[in-house]
């Protein structure tokens, strides 16, 4: 102890004998680092790229909302009062939207109508082709003879392409006849309102007003912009939002301001990103599996060195922070790398797909998604590392020198055993953290723990089996008992293999599940119940005459009217919307306004589960119909009261009964019925849905846009359509998540057979000297990854089947539908999977020559 040349065998011995052992490169290392730089990387650069959108939207919040402050009022125009403030606070553009018919000879399609006035836009710029100024939509229409009047206006590339339409053509919407001067290239404030379902028509308030579309009870929005002063801080915005809302707080107008131009926007890249993130986190689990199996294979191939350290004095400590060290060391790397990755994407995506995203990104370097990943990454390579590390500790010098000793028998400590836990538990605590929908992440790491608990029990059952069931196949059958005997054997890569194909099958099969029961509904596998057309806006003086015409066309069935109007929830009971705090599945109903609608019997579409229907000549105080699950989710009943802004006027009613309203049913649902008076006396609209053939369709539609120019018809077919087209974009972002997952996979299958290579090769040499033919060697290996990839398919599919239950008739509230072609093709691609990169690393091992190997041994 008193030689000065020697080294107590602390960390910084540990670390050098590391760094000496990793001169000769990475080899043994590269699965380990691309699993874990595949990881971090995904959820890093989804992470950056959702705050970058967020960011961006931030940025240019004046540009996408149109103003510094949104006001915005449903059915109504601002009275003089509420105007005259506006004005008083800065420069203001009024701005109205409907939905209405376009009709081009017998074509007629929905647009969605936009009227300004002379200050539009007060932020960004409209752009058109040809270059047009927006003042033509003011000049006076060309007086013509027959036909009337031609007004300007402007549409977006869909109606040009949908009608076949040239810059110049002319066509009629209401009352009146546009010309159509330029197609729209740039809106600036066209994702403020959300995703849009039909092409815009930009048109001046004039032309709206001469075409007769603002009838009373129309479903209009007015929308006030206001620039504020160019120095005016959040604050000075806040306070003019805040003003408003006490100088009026009965107007019902819905306010936003810059800061948070469109919520639903942000909210759907929030939570698509969260989606996302945990998608990325399910591939860096699925990486881990391959970080533990490649330390596994590394310190195989270290057996030597190992024993001769331990027998030289080292103790299993000592060996362990060697070893520690060089993990640490490249988890670093891929780190770094990975979070590179993931901070230049944003910049990556906007140089290559900038014109196709809905704002511009924000471009910076955002510290928490990075920071995230890092732990995310840090966590998952340290739990799957402590297991093979802990064991190389305990093993003893004689099983070291042995190559045919059992790994499996030297189970690390428990201290490792609980720093797994406690990586396992930091895993799920920071995807709590990151996620503002933690019901989401908390169900999320059940689920993935479970799956994988499942898949090691598989993994322990496969081996069972095959030990019992090799015994019971007969000697005529060589290749199942060889394949069920590799199956036994010490060190068979089945974990890996179960654990890598089955976490990567349940996410496929649960998003192909989901993809397939979305498409299903989408492509015609509607509620029977399901009309065939909604139409909006029907005046009331026309409701019977749009019946009765309805009726003489012939065909028509399940027809269904309803008055309807649109109401801003301001209050439950004493508590202002804006103090309440429901569950996210029902916080839908207070963001906005509402459909609502009166009744003097109870509507088809609802049973009532408790209390009574009002008499049909009740006159009293108004009372409300509820939605019962949604009552439920408020803790409201029978009793309790309900403030809501109808045409700027204040209308509170208590609740009489709770109904059961089923969302799927296809008909018309309103979570809100009210008793008849005084709604019916208020300016209102119908709402109406009918069901015909399909081959009708198209003619009564030209009928209605023809005879009946005010009334929008929205047709369920084309409607779900262009749901599809949104969906089918955001399944391309899905699809390359799970690509990404099946990718981390692979990785850890190619990982595992390098943890099995040497005893392979032993194996097939030993197999070769005793006679075996190649083709029979290579049917056994075939038999054994196919009974190892099938086992893990089908319980990856039941779970990933019941994970895609739980999203659609859980979170998506809508009929789920077992796909058996969807999940056998996912099962039979995994096991041929399987059995590619089994084989692919077997070859090798084919081909070894017999007198070295066996030399060795």
């Amino acid at each position: 102890m008193d030689n000065p040349a020697y080294k107590p065998l602390g960390w910084g011995l540990a670390v050098q004998l590391a760094a000496r052992e990793m001169r000769d490169g990475l080899a043994g290392f590269r699965i380990f680092l691309m699993c874990l730089i595949l990881g971090i990387s995904t959820i890093a650069a989804v992470g950056s790229l959702s705050a970058s959108l967020v960011g961006g939207m931030a940025a240019q919040g004046q540009a996408i909302l149109g103003g510094d402050i949104d006001f915005r009022l449903v059915h109504r125009a601002a009275f003089k009062q509420e105007r005259d403030w506006l004005d008083r606070q800065g420069s203001v553009s009024e701005i109205a939207t409907l939905r209405a018919m376009i009709r081009y000879g017998d074509e007629a399609m929905l647009a969605e109508v936009k009227s300004v006035d002379a200050a539009y836009p007060l932020y960004g710029a409209v752009k058109t082709a040809p270059d047009t100024p927006l003042s033509v939509l003011s000049a006076e229409p060309e007086t013509t003879g027959a036909g009337g009047d031609i007004y300007p206006a402007m549409a977006e590339k869909g109606l040009f392409d949908r009608l076949q339409l040239a810059v110049g053509d002319v066509v009629s919407i209401g009352d009146i006849r546009l010309r159509l001067m330029a197609e729209l290239a740039h809106e600036p404030d066209r994702t403020a309102a959300g995703f849009p379902l039909a092409p815009r028509l930009l048109v001046a308030h004039a032309t709206l007003r001469a075409a007769g579309l603002l009838q009373p009870g129309s479903l209009v929005n007015f929308h006030y912009r206001i620039k504020l002063a160019d120095t005016a801080s959040v604050a000075e915005v806040k306070a003019v939002s805040a003003g408003a809302a006490e100088t009026f707080p009965n107007a019902g107008w819905r306010i936003r301001d810059r800061s948070d131009a469109s919520p639903s926007l942000r909210r759907f890249i929030e939570r698509l990103g969260l989606f996302l993130t945990l998608v990325g986190l399910t591939a860096l689990v699925v990486g881990g599996v391959g970080v533990g199996n490649a330390i596994t294979a590394y310190i195989e191939k270290r057996r030597e060195s190992i024993a001769v350290m331990k027998a030289l004095g080292a103790s299993g400590r000592f060996v362990f922070r060697i070893y520690a060290a060089q993990i640490a060391a490249l988890t670093l790397v891929a780190t770094g790398i990975g979070l590179s990755i993931g901070a230049a994407t944003p910049w990556l995506l906007q140089a290559l797909a900038g014109a196709l995203l809905p704002v511009e990104l924000q471009m910076a370097l955002f510290p928490r998604p990075l920071l995230a990943a890092a732990g995310f990454g840090i966590l998952a390579a340290a739990a799957f590392a402590l297991w093979p590390l802990g064991r190389a500790e305990k093993m003893p010098v004689t099983g070291l020198f042995r190559n045919d000793a059992p790994q499996a028998a030297h189970r690390p400590s428990m201290f490792y055993l609980a720093a797994i836990g406690v990586c396992f538990a930091g895993l799920l605590a920071l995807a709590l953290v990151i996620s503002e929908r933690r019901d989401v992440a908390l169900w999320f790491g059940v689920g993935v723990g479970l799956s994988y608990l499942a898949l090691r029990l598989t993994a322990g059952a496969i081996v069972l089996l095959a030990g019992k069931t090799a015994a019971l196949v007969s000697d005529g059958r060589p290749a199942l008992r060889l394949a069920l005997a590799n199956i036994t054997r010490p060190n068979a890569p089945v974990r890996a293999v179960v654990l890598s194909i089955g976490l990567s099958v349940a996410l496929l099969s649960a998003i192909s599940m989901v993809d397939g029961n979305i498409n299903r509904q989408i492509q015609g596998d509607l509620p029977e119940r399901t009309p065939s057309f909604f139409f909006l806006d029907i005046q009331p003086t026309q409701i019977d005459q749009f019946l009765s015409a309805s009726e003489a066309f012939g065909g028509i069935g399940d027809v269904e009217t309803l008055p309807m109007l649109r109401g801003q929830i301001m209050a439950i009971n004493d508590t202002l919307s804006r103090d309440l705090s429901p569950p996210p599945e029902a916080a839908w109903i207070l963001r906005g306004d509402r459909g609502l609608t009166y009744a003097v019997d109870r509507p088809e579409s609802g049973k009532l589960v408790e209390g009574e229907w009002w008499p049909a000549d009740y006159t009293g105080p108004p009372l409300i119909s509820f939605d019962a699950e949604i009552a439920r989710a408020y803790g409201i009943g029978i009793g309790d009261r309900i403030r809501v802004n109808v045409l700027g006027r204040p209308l509170t009613g208590e609740i009489a009964n709770l109904r059961h309203v089923d969302w799927e049913s296809g008909g018309m649902n309103f979570v809100m019925v009210f008793s008849p008076h005084p709604l019916k006396n208020a300016p209102h609209s119908f709402l109406a849905s009918m069901s015909m053939a399909e081959d009708r369709e198209p003619a009564f539609a030209r009928m209605v846009a023809r005879d009946y120019p005010n009334v929008t018809i929205i047709r369920v077919k084309e409607a779900m359509e262009t749901f599809a087209g949104i969906l089918n974009n955001l399944g391309l972002a899905v699809r390359a998540m799970s690509g990404i997952t099946l990718l981390a996979g692979i990785l850890v299958l190619a990982g595992a057979m390098a943890t099995g290579h040497r005893a392979r090769v032993y194996d097939a040499v030993v197999m070769k000297v005793l006679g075996a033919t190649r083709r029979r060697i290579l049917l056994a290996y075939i038999l054994e990854y196919a009974l190892m990839g099938l086992a893990a398919a089908l319980i990856a599919a039941a779970v990933g089947t019941l994970a895609s239950w739980g999203l659609v008739a859980g979170a998506m509230q809508a009929n789920w539908v077992f796909l058996p072609v969807t999940l056998g093709l996912t099962i039979f691609g995994s096991v041929s999977l399987t059995i590619i990169l089994g084989l692919l690393g077997t070859f090798k091992a084919l081909g070894a020559a017999a007198a070295p190997v066996l030399r060795a041994q």
